[in-house]
């Protein structure tokens, strides 16, 4: 299938730009670039700011929380962790995806910051996720929500770190959630698939964005293979939450994202995947001009719904 016409049409807006060649260029242009890009609206009931306790510093968080009247027991919450490579991103890059993966999936949903490289690479924002999680759990009555229904959910980076969550979790300790919800996961920082070659130019995810992501979060090459910070290559992926993988086709991310649901089955767990026919990374945060993916991430809402009832 060719790329999605809305998407190439964007592609082509962009090419007449100069590529960011340092991760302080990439967050400047992301403020701007946000600004320009249609929100598809949705109605929720409210949002409220507020700050989670983090092992180094308080963590900015946003409440969504559903349109009517909270069950007796509380919402389903959904903790998110947005993507953009370990070092760009926060609250307001993904609100417009939050809000609408509240509305239609009826869950509350509380988006979390968490430190960013290169100021702070591996491990740190792993560690912050985890602790915002354990927090959300623990302060759930607080958010009106309801503890028993907890799902982890994430973009690109914060997919990887929802996937992370779930292995802390289990290891460490803390309420399991009942669902972990993926969009384009980036799991594997050693592997060299063949989709980062045949898509590492020209659709939005460039080798050379990779490349930048991946020096400013993985300082040390010991990392690289650690769980934490590629799950794919984790030898222990059984006893997890059911998972939904979406993936894009024209994503330099598809094979590992593939890869992570396929592991996911073989290690014992539920899990399905979704590819994105005709996507490119990043398209959850395109639905305000992509038809296919705000069907995409109305999908992934709806199954969130499933397993959260």
């Amino acid at each position: 299938m060719p790329v999605d016409p809305y998407i190439q049409a964007a592609l082509q807006q962009m090419a007449a730009y100069p590529a960011p060649t340092s991760i302080q260029q990439m967050r400047a242009a992301e403020g701007s670039s946000l600004s320009a890009m249609p929100v598809r609206p949705v109605e929720i009931g409210g949002t409220r700011d507020l700050s989670i306790p983090g092992p180094a510093s308080e963590l900015p968080a946003r409440l969504y929380t559903p349109v009517g009247e909270a069950p007796a027991a509380g919402w389903p919450l959904t903790v998110f962790y947005h993507g953009g490579g370990f070092a760009v991103g926060n609250i307001a890059s993904h609100d417009g995806l939050c809000r609408e993966l509240c509305a239609a999936s009826g869950s509350a949903v509380l988006s979390v910051e968490y430190r960013l490289a290169p100021e702070f690479p591996f491990p740190a924002p792993t560690d912050d996720v985890y602790a915002a999680y354990l927090w959300a759990a623990a302060h759930a009555a607080e958010l009106g929500a309801d503890a028993s229904r907890l799902a982890v959910a994430g973009d690109s980076a914060g997919a990887n770190l929802s996937t992370v969550v779930t292995l802390r979790v289990r290891d460490e300790g803390g309420p399991t959630p009942r669902a972990q919800l993926l969009f384009y996961p980036a799991v594997d920082f050693v592997t060299e698939t063949g989709s980062r070659r045949a898509n590492g130019k020209g659709y939005f995810l460039t080798e050379d964005m990779m490349r930048m992501f991946g020096e400013a979060y993985i300082t040390d090459p010991a990392h690289a293979a650690h769980p934490h910070a590629s799950p794919l290559l984790s030898a222990q992926l059984h006893d997890l939450p059911p998972a939904l993988v979406l993936t894009a086709e024209f994503d330099p991310l598809i094979d590992e994202g593939e890869g992570y649901y396929r592991a996911l089955v073989a290690a014992g767990n539920r899990a399905e995947y979704v590819p994105g026919p005709g996507m490119v990374h990043g398209y959850a945060n395109m639905t305000g001009f992509v038809p296919a993916a705000a069907r995409l991430v109305d999908q992934g809402a709806a199954w969130l719904k499933r397993e959260l009832a």
